[in-house]
Parts: C-alpha cells; structure tokens; sequence
C-alpha cells in the first residue's frame, strides 16, 4: 500500500542528515567559541571541580574537539570520525555532570540536551553524513542509508550498487 507523499520523502532522504548534521554542528560550534571565549583555563577550573583527571588538558581537547567538531559536522567532512570525540564529551557531560542533576530538572539544566545531542550523534555515527556533504562530495562517504522504493521491492541503495539479487526480488 503506498503512503501518502512517501516517493517524495523518499526522494529527500539526504535531507534528515543533512539537517542533523547543521543542527548538531551550530551546537558543538558554539559550545566551543563559548570555551574558547571564557578561556580553557577558566573551563579548566571547573572541570577540576568535578575532579576530570588533567583538566588543563582536557579542557583544551574538549574546546577543539565541539569547536572545529561542529565546523566538522556542519560541511559533513570526516563525519563518522568527527562524532567520535563528541560522542565521548557528551558521555562525558552526562557521567559526571548530569547523572547528579537529572534528566528534567526546572531550575537547572538538566541531560535532555545531553542525551538527544548523544542520540544525535549516534544517528550519524551509524547512518553517515548522506550525499549532501563534503564526504559526500570526495567520495570519502558511497553508503546511503536504503529508501524503499515505493513502486518496486527494491531499494535505491541496492541497485544503486547493481544488487541483482535485490532485482531479481521484483
């Protein structure tokens, strides 16, 4: 049974990480011009606070890593890559900080954030930065996550790589 608009969501499907990949990037961009701006030292004490383990040094990694990560992310360049250390940092942030918190909390900031930039991250950790980006672009990235084919069995990604068996399923 076809679905309503379902040939045309399928037809955008670069769109989804395309999107996530802005939305997740202007975050970790951001957070990281904020470590830069207040001083990684500055950073550094409360990360001492907290008792991180060298947080001179870790403090200096996490403003590079969300700084130049979320650059990263927006362009799609070395993506999967990319979300590696975020994903670490995000962990992180949720271990130490968060788990003393709460998930919802109305007078602080809680892990939601935390936990959907993780979920995030993940989702492009898996699925890849799509076709709309500068992996995309170098060839770096072939793998598109399959759309199924309202009109046929087969999925664009199958025969996109010439998948007979996925053919011969029609």
């Amino acid at each position: 049974m076809k679905s309503i608009g379902s040939s045309a969501l399928g037809r955008s499907a670069d769109l989804g990480p395309l999107l996530l990949r802005i939305g997740l990037g202007l975050v970790f961009a951001w957070h990281g011009w904020q470590k830069l701006d207040m001083g990684p030292e500055n950073f550094a004490t409360m990360l001492s606070g907290l008792d991180v383990p060298a947080p001179e040094i870790v403090a200096w990694l996490m403003t590079i890593a969300e700084g130049i990560g979320g650059l990263f992310l927006i362009a799609g360049l070395l993506t999967r890559l990319t979300t590696l250390p975020l994903i670490v940092i995000n962990a992180g942030a949720i271990w130490l900080v968060k788990t003393d918190v709460g998930f919802i909390v109305p007078d602080a900031p809680g892990a939601e954030l935390d936990v959907a930039l993780l979920a995030g991250l993940f989702c492009l950790l898996f699925v890849g930065p799509g076709r709309l980006s500068a992996d995309g672009a170098l060839g770096m990235e072939t793998a598109v996550a399959p759309v199924h084919d309202t009109h046929s069995d087969t999925t664009r990604s199958s025969r996109s790589r010439g998948d007979t068996a996925a053919s011969d399923r029609t």
